[in-house]
């Protein structure tokens, strides 16, 4: 039992690191980052701080809708959501250095960079959601919403992570005078990952869950 405690969690640690790691290709794809990680990038081009800086303080904006949404049904443990989105925030850095190889030349290389960091980053969210520890913030706010409505997470996430573009693009258009980060990618990245997650869930979630049961 106590082996299968550990394993979840090495497998949740290892989720955010997929996330995270599918978060800095699309950003190397240079079509529009990964809803995930767009406001953050944007907000790092605003002012200057690192997209894992960033990303910490996006975090707690959205642990605290959660608790707005959810109130008394938000679960104490999910508060935990603040030490995995300082770790989440961490690995962000890292995996843009470890990615920084990266340079796409055309835009074929650049779309299939993009769709590879759409399955990389819906494999992790499935192995975040799978192993039940804590969400991510912005994971952990589709999760609200989908109890608030009753509504299958991947079929929220799309309307969510689409939200999330359009304040993106605002904040950009407002502060910077033009869009960055937000791109034909993003719109791409929005609409797909949330049925691929639902797609790996039927073909891998066996294997998960014999991971971690």
């Amino acid at each position: 039992m106590e082996m299968k405690r550990i394993s979840r969690y090495v497998i949740y640690i290892i989720s955010l690191f997929v996330i995270s790691l599918g978060a800095a290709i699309s950003i190397k794809a240079n079509l529009g980052t990964a809803p995930l990680i767009c406001i953050p990038y944007v907000s790092s081009v605003i002012s200057h701080l690192s997209v894992g800086t960033v990303s910490f303080i996006f975090s707690i904006i959205l642990i605290a809708l959660q608790v707005l949404i959810l109130r008394g049904d938000f679960e104490r443990r999910q508060y935990l959501q603040i030490v995995m989105g300082t770790i989440f925030s961490a690995f962000i850095d890292i995996a843009l250095m470890l990615v920084s190889f990266l340079n796409p030349q055309d835009y074929m290389s650049q779309m299939l960079l993009l769709l590879i960091s759409c399955v990389v980053v819906a494999f992790g969210v499935l192995l975040e959601i799978q192993t039940e520890v804590v969400y991510l913030p912005p994971d952990g706010l589709i999760v609200a919403i989908s109890k608030s409505l009753n509504k299958e997470f991947g079929k929220v996430k799309p309307y969510v992570d689409s939200s999330l573009v359009i304040i993106a693009a605002i904040l950009s258009v407002v502060f910077l005078g033009y869009l960055v980060g937000v791109r034909e990618g993003t719109i791409i990245s929005a609409l797909i990952i949330g049925p691929i997650v639902r797609i790996l869930k039927k073909y891998l979630d066996s294997y998960i869950l014999k991971l971690i049961e």
